[in-house]
């Protein structure tokens, strides 16, 4: 039955909303007692690196960009493949009661401890032996996946949108000028935002128009003269090894076509150096140089691209375009398509945009030092989180309304799970890009331009992505050498080396097949840090079931997913991926049977000054403490 997508998109944004006006300030003034007065570690530490107070839009933007990334894209365009009804339902329910409880809880717990880690925090919560557990879990979590994303991001820069190198990597100039023109010279953070924001649209211009093909530079002198005659001809051989490939192939030439699919492999290892080498110096340099002018500048190309899509969306709707209509279908359990149950898989599916696990460590890792006042962690802590469920509205509506009926039918992307769960990383960006891209061209961007505006935010979100969770990683290797006694190791510069070899060890080629296990580690790491964050509200003898309850459901729903996928690494005899995910498993299991032993341990028992008043003697305190402006 055709849906109407816009009215849908609307009511969620709308549930969202009154979320945060409610439950939101809610959580901040009983349950967590935000104190505009206690003093933050952004000023009680504060040392121009890490620990830099910082106003509100300036690390929203930082926060946002970090956190979204291409989770909160690639999960739902997986996801839809069991029906848009239960996505839906799961993104706006999951984000409003688990996400952004989740979010807001780890920033809380981080400011209490004047800036740890969750991890970290462990050692007082837990024990000892917990948080060298749960440091271990974090360092595997982060390598896995952030060695993942230099391998998409190599993928996307040399297959698909080589377009999008010249923004991505001109942005992080425009970021360190806006820092020391800010930070240095004092200019207004006003001025500094509009030429900021201009000169990245004329990097986005600049890319688009002129693609970098770097995968040609590893060709032979002959292939390179026949992708010279094809250009000449007209075919677009700049846009993607992947199209220029199939060009050659369709003139004749096989040879030159494998010469120039060598060539791309090549090209993408060289990105793989390149990339790591950036998140060294991204992990070292201080956050007010690049990391977070870069997330602000950058946030605000999402903020545009979330308007654009919800402009043509209405647009679609008024004018009775066929882009508002969904044809999919609400539920979809067909066997038939292959797809792995949806229950528990469409939980750990979509990650980022219902609850993420990675989330915790931003929010207690970069986010948590910049923090000018503890009130400001309602809008960023739990405000950043439902902007990413809308965004996640968006992605789904692109993939079940923006692409039409035609990707539903048999032969399309979304026929069968093979098409789309595991046709890879190119296959489900496309969707969303494709899609929303018709959106766009309701409000009268060309659906060329469109698809390379939506792909240079893709891919730019995914280098925040890898530069803050690469700091992130600095983080946690520092605690961990700290909490092993070995402090002199535990400096910026070799913490960082051993990051970025973290990561370097799962980009390679065998480590790539570790992907499928960062869905559940994610959310298993939700549900420990939401374990974490309910010993720590019982200890203060707080009220728990506002948290106790999310962390159940995660638990339960990724120990599922995961046993459902060891039975399958066994069956096919899979044995890294069954060796690693059995590792997991005990290293979780007794890190869950620590913190039960300290809950039997009773209440009480933590000294953190002035935790115990409530600093809030009405609503309206909390409400002007927590403007976005």
């Amino acid at each position: 039955m055709a849906t109407n997508a816009v009215l849908i998109s609307l009511c969620s944004f709308a549930v969202l909303i009154l979320a945060y006006f409610t439950y939101g300030r809610f959580l901040a003034r009983r349950i967590f007692r935000l104190d505009p007065n206690r003093p933050t570690p952004a000023h009680t530490k504060q040392d121009g690196v890490d620990y830099v107070p910082t106003k509100i839009p300036v690390l929203f933007g930082h926060h946002f960009a970090s956190i979204a990334g291409l989770g909160p894209i690639l999960g739902p365009a997986i996801a839809v493949i069991w029906g848009w009804g239960p996505a839906v339902l799961w993104v706006v329910c999951g984000c409003i009661f688990m996400g952004a409880v989740h979010d807001l809880g780890a920033l809380t717990v981080s400011l209490r401890y004047q800036g740890r880690s969750i991890g970290d925090v462990c050692s007082d919560l837990i024990g000892h032996r917990a948080r060298f557990l749960f440091l271990l879990i974090i360092f595997f979590l982060m390598s896995l996946a952030m060695g993942a994303f230099v391998n998409a991001i190599s993928a996307l820069f040399v297959k698909f949108h080589p377009g999008a190198i010249i923004p991505s990597f001109g942005l992080m100039l425009v970021a360190m000028c806006i820092g020391i023109a800010v930070y240095r010279l004092r200019v207004g953070l006003g001025p500094a935002t509009v030429v900021g924001l201009i000169a990245f649209g004329g990097l986005i211009y600049w890319g688009v128009q002129q693609p970098l093909p770097t995968y040609q530079w590893f060709a032979s002198d002959a292939t390179q003269q026949l992708l010279t005659e094809s250009r000449n001809a007209g075919a677009d051989v700049d846009h993607g090894s992947i199209a220029a490939a199939q060009v050659l192939q369709e003139s004749g030439h096989e040879s030159a076509a494998a010469d120039l699919t060598a060539a791309a492999t090549t090209a993408s290892r060289t990105w793989i150096y390149v990339l790591l080498g950036y998140g060294f110096i991204a992990s070292v340099l201080p956050v007010w140089l690049l990391l977070q002018p870069r997330d602000y500048i950058n946030s605000f190309q999402l903020y545009l691209a979330l308007a654009l899509l919800v402009a043509g969306l209405t647009v679609a709707a008024v004018t009775g375009s066929d882009f508002n209509v969904i044809d999919a279908a609400m539920i979809r359990d067909d066997p038939q398509m292959g797809a792995p149950p949806m229950v528990p898989f469409l939980f750990v599916t979509i990650a980022c945009g219902a609850v993420s696990g990675f989330h915790s460590l931003v929010s207690s890792g970069t986010t948590v030092r910049q923090l000018d006042r503890e009130t400001d962690a309602l809008p960023i802590g739990f405000g950043a989180m439902l902007t990413e469920g809308a965004l996640a509205i968006l992605v789904i509506m692109a993939c079940v309304a923006g692409l039409g009926s035609q990707a539903w039918e048999a032969g399309g992307a979304y026929a069968s799970w093979g098409g789309i769960g595991k046709g890879g990383l190119g296959v489900q960006l496309d969707a969303v890009i494709h899609g929303g891209a018709n959106f766009l061209s309701e409000v009268g961007v060309s659906e060329r331009f469109g698809q390379a505006f939506l792909a240079v935010t893709i891919v730019a979100f995914a280098m925040t992505t890898l530069d803050s969770a690469t700091r992130l990683l600095r983080f946690n290797v520092e605690e961990i050498f700290r909490s092993i006694k070995l402090e002199p190791l535990a400096n910026r510069y070799f913490a960082s080396l051993i990051a970025v070899g973290g990561i370097a060890l799962f980009a390679q080629p065998q480590g790539a097949a570790l992907w499928v296990l960062f869905g559940t580690t994610n959310q298993l790491l939700a549900g420990l840090t939401l374990l974490t964050v309910s010993l720590f509200l019982f200890k203060l003898r707080r009220p728990i079931i506002y948290t106790l309850i999310p962390m159940g459901m995660m638990l339960v729903m990724t120990a599922w997913a995961m046993a459902i996928q060891l039975k399958g690494f066994y069956r096919d005899e899979q044995w890294l991926l069954f060796g690693v995910s059995v590792v997991v498993v005990l290293m979780t299991t007794w890190l869950v049977i620590e913190a039960i032993l300290s809950f039997c341990r009773g209440r009480g028992g933590l000294s953190i000054a002035h935790d115990d008043e409530d600093p809030h003697d009405d609503q309206s305190e909390v409400v002007s403490a927590t403007h976005l402006g």
